[in-house]
């Protein structure tokens, strides 16, 4: 039982638990890794780039660090019980090209799920985001505020989920362990799924480049989501 000390409480060690994990190992019986594409001359100087704009490929940066994320995706799984390994990927250019690597890594075929693209950003696509900001600033409050909002020839936010939702659902329908070769929005969208988050929230969850961000699963509807964001692999990259 806690003892009283002052107005906290010190738990008893014997009811403590400490884990001695160092490195994560994934032990559920469906893991989802899903992997952000690397950069592109748009990621690099901050334009706005979802479904039906200029897909700009992977750069020669954006290409290191998918082959470093796909290196960090292998010794990942050697921690892992064993089980098939898929590698999904988005439609887009720069997604493409990083789950090629994933799997040509990983030993299996890349597939291809369009509902993993980039939310569209319609007439904003191309644009700069400190511009958009200093510009917009409402707008670019709605984009992240409003479920509903879209873009001239773009896509809301309710719209992308419900797309997340469907590609999430068929990627661990099988079971075993399904690397996602992605984008930030559309991680955002399943992180913020299985955590009960806000969509506004969600932007509060970093996911940069080249990222690798894990969730488990378990027949009985267990999930953890076991790390987020992680980018050790990319050190030392220029």
């Amino acid at each position: 039982m806690p003892e009283e000390l002052g107005d906290r409480a010190v738990e008893d060690p014997a009811e403590t638990y400490l884990s001695d994990e160092t490195l994560p190992v994934l032990e559920g019986s469906t893991r989802l890794v899903l992997v952000r594409h690397g950069v592109t001359d748009f990621t690099q100087t901050r334009r706005m780039d979802g479904r039906g704009g200029a897909d700009p490929a992977l750069n020669a940066t954006g290409r290191a660090q998918a082959r470093a994320a796909s290196g960090a995706v292998a010794e990942l799984l050697t921690r892992a019980t064993p089980a098939p390994v898929r590698v999904v990927s988005s439609s887009l250019a720069r997604a493409r090209e990083t789950g090629q690597l994933l799997a040509d890594r990983l030993g299996v075929e890349r597939e291809e799920d369009r509902d993993w693209d980039e939310q569209g950003f319609g007439d904003w696509d191309g644009q700069a985001m400190p511009e958009l900001a200093a510009r917009e600033p409402e707008e670019l409050a709605r984009l992240r505020t409003d479920l509903d909002y879209a873009r001239p020839g773009g896509e809301s936010r309710r719209d992308l989920d419900a797309r997340i939702g469907a590609a999430l659902e068929r990627a661990v329908a099988r079971g075993g362990t399904v690397v996602v070769a992605t984008h930030r929005v559309a991680i955002m969208s399943v992180l913020c799924r299985v955590l009960g988050v806000g969509h506004d929230r969600g932007w509060s969850i970093a996911t940069g480049p080249a990222s690798l961000s894990v969730v488990e699963m378990w027949p009985d509807g267990g999930v953890q989501v076991t790390f987020v964001n992680d980018t050790h692999h990319l050190r030392g990259l220029a």
